[in-house]
C-alpha cells in the first residue's frame, strides 16, 4: 500500500468530507455541510492517501479548554475516520502520530477529544479526563423536596434573540467550570443551524432565558419529542443544553423544563457527574443517571501543561511519566505548585507517583484521584505520596464538557 500521511489542501476538502461519511456510514445534507463548514479549519485537516484517493481523515479545532485556576489553548481533535477499505492497516496509527506531533510544533500542550469508541484513544495517550451524564426521569415523579419559589422570570424567546443572548451567559460559566471550552461565534452559528437529522425525530430546538431585575443569569435549549398512547400524551423533553450562573436560576430552569405540559418524561445529555438535580429532588431514586466517558485528554508537554493550572495546596511532586507513542513526553518532572499557580521542570531525583501519559491525563482536571488509579493498576507510589498526590490535583467543582466538537 502506497499510503501517504499529509495536510489536505482546499480542493481535497469534498474528498474530505465523502471519505468521513464512508468512515461513519453516513450521508450529509447541504445544511449539514453548511453547518460543519463554520467551524472546520482547513489547515488542521489531514489525509491519508493510498496512491490518489483519500482514505483516512483527521481534524483539529483551536479551542481554549477551562483547566483548575486557568485556560489553556487546546487542540479540539475532530474529523478521524478510515474508510471500511482500509481498515486494520495501522492508518489510523500514523494520522494520530503525525497529529500530535504537529500540535505539539504549533504550540499547544493538550489535545483532547470525544471519542466515538472508548477503547480507541487511551492506546495513544488519551485518558478520560470529565465523565459526563445523562439523566432520565418521568415528569410526575419530579417533585422537588423543598418548596421552590421561583426567584425570576423564565421567558421563551425565538432563535434570534437567543443568538445575541446566550454567549455572554456562557461566557460567564466557562471560566469557573474545568473541562468546558469557550464557545465562539463560529461555535454558536454552528450549534444553532439545527439540520433535521441532528433532532432525531424531535422537535426544533427551543429556548428559553432565565432573567432577573439585574438582567440574564440563564438559559435552556431543548427539543420536544411528541408522542400519544391510548389518547394519553407521552411525549419526551430533551434537553440540549442547561446552563445557569447562580443556583436560583438553576432551580427555576430545571422547574420549567419538569413542569412543560404533555410531557411523560425529561432526558437530559450531557449533563455534570455532580448534577445538583439529584439533590433537588423528593424521590432522587426516581432520577436515572448513566454516566459515560466524555472528554479525552492528551498531554503534549507536560511541563507546560502542570505549571499552566493551579492547585488545592502547596506541595512538590515528582512525576515519572511513561509514554511511548509520544517519547518526547517520557521522564520524570519535579512539580512546584500551589493556588498561586506552578513550576514544573524536568529532573532527575527520585519519583513519587509512575504512571502512563494518557493516566496523568485523566487526572489533570481533577477528575480522578492517583490513589483510585493506583488501585486500578495505572499508578505507582507509595500511599503517602498517592494521598498528597490527590490533595494537590483536587479541584471544586469537578470537571465537566458542556459539548461535544
Amino acid at each position: 500500500m502506497d499510503l501517504e500521511i499529509r495536510p489536505i489542501n482546499e480542493q481535497e476538502i469534498p474528498a474530505f468530507g465523502r471519505s468521513l461519511e464512508r468512515a461513519f456510514g453516513e450521508h450529509w445534507t447541504e445544511e449539514e455541510w453548511k453547518a460543519e463548514h463554520n467551524v472546520f479549519e482547513p489547515d488542521r485537516g489531514l489525509g491519508a492517501f493510498d496512491a490518489a484517493e483519500l482514505v483516512g481523515t483527521a481534524g483539529a479545532c483551536s479551542l481554549t479548554l477551562t483547566v483548575p485556576g486557568g485556560s489553556l489553548p487546546m487542540a479540539g481533535v475532530t474529523a478521524v475516520g478510515v474508510q471500511p477499505s482500509h481498515r486494520r492497516r495501522g492508518i489510523l496509527r500514523r494520522l494520530m502520530q503525525r497529529q500530535l506531533e504537529d500540535v505539539r510544533d504549533k504550540g499547544e500542550a493538550i489535545a483532547g477529544l470525544w471519542a466515538s469508541e472508548s477503547s480507541i484513544y487511551g492506546r495513544f495517550g488519551y485518558g478520560m479526563a470529565a465523565a459526563v451524564a445523562g439523566l432520565e426521569i418521568e415528569r410526575g415523579r419530579s417533585s422537588f423536596a423543598r418548596l421552590h419559589t421561583q426567584s425570576g422570570r423564565v421567558r421563551m424567546v425565538e432563535k434570534d434573540e437567543a443568538a445575541k443572548e446566550l454567549p455572554s451567559v456562557l461566557d460567564r460559566v466557562v471560566p469557573a467550570k474545568p473541562g468546558m471550552w469557550a464557545r465562539t461565534e463560529r461555535w454558536w452559528t454552528h450549534n444553532l443551524a439545527d439540520p433535521e437529522r441532528w433532532r432525531e425525530g424531535a422537535s426544533p430546538l427551543f429556548f428559553a432565558l432565565h432573567e432577573t431585575t439585574e438582567g440574564i443569569d440563564g438559559y435552556v435549549m431543548y427539543r420536544v419529542k411528541r408522542d400519544w398512547q391510548d389518547a394519553f400524551p407521552k411525549g419526551t423533553v430533551r434537553v440540549r443544553e442547561l446552563i445557569a450562573e447562580n443556583r436560583e436560576a438553576y432551580a427555576d430552569l430545571w422547574r420549567f423544563v419538569l413542569n412543560i405540559d404533555l410531557i411523560d418524561r425529561v432526558e437530559a445529555w450531557p449533563r455534570p457527574v455532580d448534577e445538583p438535580l439529584f439533590w433537588c429532588l423528593a424521590a432522587p431514586r426516581r432520577l436515572v443517571v448513566k454516566v459515560y466517558d466524555g472528554l479525552w485528554l492528551r498531554l503534549l508537554d507536560v511541563p507546560a501543561a502542570l505549571s499552566a493550572r493551579r492547585y488545592s495546596g502547596h506541595d512538590r511532586l515528582v512525576v515519572e511519566v511513561v509514554d511511548d507513542f509520544c517519547p518526547w513526553n517520557a521522564g520524570r518532572f519535579a512539580l512546584d505548585a500551589g493556588p498561586e499557580g506552578a513550576e514544573c521542570t524536568r529532573t532527575d531525583r527520585t519519583a513519587d507517583v509512575v504512571l502512563d501519559s494518557a493516566s496523568l491525563a485523566a487526572a489533570y482536571l481533577g477528575g480522578v484521584r492517583f490513589s483510585v488509579l493506583r488501585e486500578a493498576r495505572r499508578a505507582e507510589g507509595d500511599s503517602a505520596a498517592l494521598r498528597r498526590a490527590d490533595r494537590l490535583f483536587a479541584w471544586d467543582p469537578m470537571p465537566w464538557c458542556h459539548q461535544v466538537f
